[in-house]
């Protein structure tokens, strides 16, 4: 199937707040050891052992979402994350795109006409494409209610 357009992931933003954590967590956390005046190097040091573990899952969570992508292929939409396919609509199939939460995150809900089940595709961190996405969908659907 050809894909007419590939979507990527902005994560800039992501990875400056990640960073931003880390080295207020590091300032902070040696700025308390030292003034409750337990600051010695093997404590400091384990302390910092502890900080690879939180930079070492902001790493691989910055992996998954550098690895997302939306693809828009003659028929269909694709969300795809780590090279698979997670998520797959037919545009003849959708009935309804709109914005919504699940869990305070915001996604795009996309209701299928067959199932009547929603589809959720995330917002963030392809939200400043959603637009030019949603419009491809309504081209290729004329049906389709958007709501974004």
């Amino acid at each position: 199937m050809k894909v007419i357009k590939t979507y990527y992931p902005k994560v800039k933003a992501i990875e400056l707040f990640m960073m931003l954590v880390y080295s207020i967590v590091v300032c902070f956390g040696t700025l308390l050891l030292w003034l409750k005046e337990d600051l010695t190097f093997e404590r400091w040091r384990s302390f910092m052992l502890i900080g690879i573990i939180y930079v070492l899952f902001c790493t691989f969570l910055s992996f998954c979402i550098r690895t997302q992508r939306i693809e828009l292929t003659e028929y269909r939409i694709e969300h795809k994350l780590l090279g698979f396919s997670c998520r797959s609509v037919a545009f003849s199939s959708v009935k309804e795109v709109m914005f919504g939460k699940i869990n305070g995150s915001p996604v795009i809900a996309i209701i299928n006409k067959n199932t009547q089940k929603p589809i959720f595709v995330p917002y963030i961190p392809f939200e400043k494409d959603w637009d030019e996405i949603s419009s491809f969908i309504k081209e290729r659907n004329h049906t389709v209610i958007i709501t974004i």
